[in-house]
């Protein structure tokens, strides 16, 4: 009689239930992040703040379109019209070996950029559980009515060739601002 050999995975269970723990400390694509829009009015006060998920197109990044689809999006509030003034970026980068560190010591990060150009937006990885604050968000201030509205200006020019021919008139516009 030929004797079979069982071979004891037990160990590999257990360490498969232990993985399952640490599961939410592991870095992992960022596949939305919450879309903050902050509309202040002309006296510097808030005036409303939206808040919604947004689920991006790429892991990782808002693509250019997609930035300016929100834009234009939220431009205009209550009829009230709006203008962007700031872009900012919360990305939570830190490592699962710092965890325990940060909190106990609550170190200061730089978690929080300005976003300069309108253009793909970058999210690095983020732990699991901090994925939920990783937030972008865009501030717009009130537009005054003037800046809106145009008027004709008229620039006299002469030719070089006639300088005793009439004057031509070419119309640029400008804007007016408070």
């Amino acid at each position: 009689m030929e004797t079979e050999h069982v071979l004891d995975d037990t160990w590999i269970r257990e360490f498969e239930n232990t993985e399952r723990l640490y599961k939410e400390f592991y870095k992992d694509n960022i596949y939305y992040i919450n879309l903050r829009v902050i509309y202040v009015n002309r006296g510097n006060e808030i005036d409303k703040i939206k808040q919604e998920s947004f689920l991006m197109s790429k892991p990782n990044v808002i693509t250019r379109e997609e930035i300016l689809s929100i834009i234009k999006r939220n431009t205009v509030e209550h009829h009230k019209r709006y203008s962007l003034l700031s872009i900012l970026k919360y990305n939570i980068v830190l490592d699962p070996d710092h965890v325990k560190y940060y909190i106990n010591n609550s170190i200061d990060q730089e978690y929080l950029t300005v976003v300069k150009h309108i253009d793909n937006i970058p999210f690095e990885k983020s732990i699991s559980m901090f994925q939920d604050i990783n937030d972008l968000i865009l501030i717009f201030y009130e537009k005054s009515k003037s800046e809106s509205m145009t008027k004709k200006v008229y620039v006299k020019y002469q030719h070089q060739r006639h300088p005793y021919q009439h004057y031509h008139k070419k119309t640029i516009r400008k804007q007016y601002k408070d």
